[in-house]
């Protein structure tokens, strides 16, 4: 019988991608309410046959949820919610289009009301 010793060195994880570091307390997510009213709007939207498809991201004092018209496409929007100096402090929200910022707000609902359709009168001659 063979006996294998395996080196005991420790695996330097801090270059992978997927590897999320447990004592980093700068991780930001969307809260149950902004999530709420975010997917509120995305499910409008899919209704009204405009989206299809999201995904949500987490990194390091940023949390992107990303909206798609279709599935393999670069996403049309992207509502980012970025903490500065930690989650403890107010976050700023953005809504993007191709990396270009459309609109920027501390609230969520302000954001958000650039989706919402304008009702107007119409005077007809």
């Amino acid at each position: 019988m063979t006996i294998i010793k395996l080196n005991e060195k420790k695996l330097n994880l801090s270059n992978t991608a997927s590897f999320i570091n447990k004592n980093n307390k700068n991780f930001i997510f969307f809260s149950k309410y902004e999530l709420t009213s975010i997917l509120n709007l995305y499910s409008k939207q899919v209704s009204k046959g405009f989206w299809k498809d999201y995904a949500l991201d987490s990194k390091a004092n940023i949390a992107i949820f990303s909206i798609y018209k279709h599935s393999h496409d670069k996403p049309i929007y992207q509502i980012i919610k970025k903490s500065f100096k930690g989650f403890r402090n107010m976050p700023d929200f953005f809504i993007t289009k191709d990396t270009e910022i459309i609109n920027k707000s501390t609230e969520i609902s302000t954001i958000l009301s650039k989706f919402e359709k304008k009702l107007s009168i119409r005077k007809y001659l």
